[in-house]
């Protein structure tokens, strides 16, 4: 496979067509093929070559895809840094990539002189981009994918319809791969969203106008079909993976378009499976591999489990990396050679199901331990939406206090009984009413504001327990009611009273209805 052949080949079929646009402009197959080579000859000059790395740091995100795609023409390898991390870690991502050279700007005047040194020759194995994961150990890891890493993402017909590719994804964020090369090499025209449009809802429709292809992580796919489902009746295919999935919002979307639910970590370049969904899942496989390869799904000895018991999932096919540049102790950690096959250690746990579909269960370690017993967070959220809940929700532990939050306005003694009557003791949430659950930068559920926001949520819930704490005269759990520890009409108002003087608003309906802690987590301040 060599990728600038590929380009040149692309490049010269679709000329005239408009490979690129976003707001301020347009750039045609030919304008893109020109400007490229500009800038390929242009990093050659500058003694960039193969095994080199170029961090592109650029504000512009259509000039950082011409400079993705110079750099490839170059011969080397690129790696996206964007501009606005803190130069601390900036300047840690370009030392561990050992980046030649750091571009931060196209000069849209001057294409260069593409005919002044031969076009450099990629291979197979060239070193196509890095990008960074963040570890468990807080540190990022430094990704290296190589050229024929790709193909199987370019060349699945399954990923691409019509004419048109939304390109929503940063990129630094893998997902921009599919986009970006895999519209690209099938002569698809990139239609870039911007992040403040990707997140306005009520514009959403219209700024999406004409796209046919579109890739959503899990979270904001959901907030789509909740919040802008018209959406799903305009594009002609969905891709949609990146987090546990709700069956509920997937089936919805899939009534007015083709869905595909992907899965893949970074490590295997993009996705690994996909599945079609059809409306009729009880729970949602992520499929079947798409691409020549095998995988496992392993206990704890590397030994496959038998169908349909748990276990980690391994993947052995041409997506997966080289290994994490610069940490050979963390590559070797989760690249197992066994039977011949060099396999990816996901740490995801899943199952085999009767139709031979791989489905996830979830990460391994969002696997927490409460009163002694080891639960899956996930468990918890599928027992919430098989009550019927029509939006987001997310089980999240602090280590003190298992909380489920969720979107919906729903009546939370329904729904405490119905998680009451499927699930232990030890595994019942606190529900908290929530307007949105927070996405980082790459669409996905963002914890580290949702631990913020628990810190801040703390003082405010302490005030509350104080006070019915003291008009109560009892030590209070949050699993108790007003009425079990005695509660009365004129304890009621008088908890009512002191909370509104201290700015909180609670009813009478409340108070009687919730539990302590769904009170202390819902009640509004002001």
């Amino acid at each position: 496979m060599n990728l600038s052949e590929i380009f040149n080949k692309k490049f010269n079929i679709y000329q005239s067509k408009e490979a690129i646009l976003d707001d301020t402009r347009t750039l045609t197959y030919q304008q893109l093929d020109e400007l490229t080579r500009g800038i390929a000859a242009g990093l050659r000059r500058q003694g960039v070559g193969e095994g080199d790395v170029v961090a592109i740091e650029c504000v512009s995100r259509i000039e950082a895809i011409t400079l993705m795609i110079g750099t490839i023409r170059a011969g080397a390898a690129y790696c996206v840094i964007p501009e606005a991390y803190p130069d601390y870690r900036k300047e840690k991502m370009k030392a561990l990539v050992q980046a030649k050279l750091s571009v931060h700007q196209v000069d849209w005047a001057d294409g260069g002189n593409a005919d002044e040194l031969p076009e450099a020759v990629r291979n197979p194995d060239s070193l196509l981009y890095i990008i960074f994961t963040s570890g468990s150990t807080g540190e990022p890891k430094a990704v290296a994918i190589e050229d024929h890493s790709i193909g199987k993402i370019v060349n699945e017909p399954s990923f691409y319809s019509g004419n048109i590719m939304g390109q929503l994804a940063p990129l630094e964020f893998d997902a921009s791969v599919y986009e970006i090369f895999g519209g690209l090499l099938n002569g698809m025209t990139l239609k870039l969203i911007s992040k403040d449009d990707s997140l306005d809802c009520d514009n959403v429709p219209e700024r999406f106008s004409g796209i046919d292809t579109l890739f959503l992580t899990t979270r904001l796919f959901n907030l789509y079909v909740d919040e802008a489902p018209e959406l799903f009746r305009k594009v002609s295919l969905v891709l949609t993976g990146g987090e546990r999935c709700s069956v509920h919002h997937l089936q919805e979307a899939a009534r007015h378009c083709t869905v595909l639910h992907v899965y893949g970590p970074t490590e295997t370049t993009v996705f690994a499976t996909f599945h079609k969904v059809t409306g009729a899942e009880q729970d949602m496989p992520i499929g079947r591999l798409f691409d020549q390869g095998t995988f496992m799904i392993a206990d704890d000895n590397n030994l496959q489990v038998p169908q349909g018991q748990q276990g980690e999932l391994l993947i052995a096919d041409s997506g997966v990396m080289r290994g994490y540049l610069g940490d050979e102790e963390a590559s070797r950690s989760v690249l197992l050679q066994q039977d011949g096959e060099r396999f990816y250690r996901t740490g995801d746990a899943v199952y085999l199901n009767d139709a031979g579909e791989i489905v996830y269960v979830e990460r391994k370690d969002r696997q927490v331990k409460i009163s002694g017993y080891r639960i899956e967070l996930g468990e918890v959220e599928k027992c919430a939406y098989d009550f019927g809940l029509q939006k987001d929700c997310l089980a999240h532990y602090d280590g003190k206090r298992l909380t489920l939050y969720v979107k919906d306005q729903v009546n939370l003694e329904q729904l405490r009984g119905h998680l009451r009557s499927r699930l232990p003791e030890y595994m019942v949430p606190t529900v908290k009413v929530v307007d949105i659950i927070p996405m980082n930068t790459n669409g996905k559920t963002d914890i580290q504001e949702i631990i913020s926001g628990n810190c801040k949520a703390n003082d405010s819930r302490n005030e509350i327990m104080k006070v019915m704490t003291s008009v109560l005269s009892s030590e209070l759990t949050a699993e108790q009611t007003f009425l079990d520890v005695g509660g009365d009409s004129i304890k009621a108002m008088e908890i009512i009273w002191q909370l509104g003087s201290k700015g909180y608003q609670l009813d009478l309906d409340t108070l009687f209805s919730r539990t302590i802690g769904e009170i202390a987590d819902n009640v509004s301040n002001g």
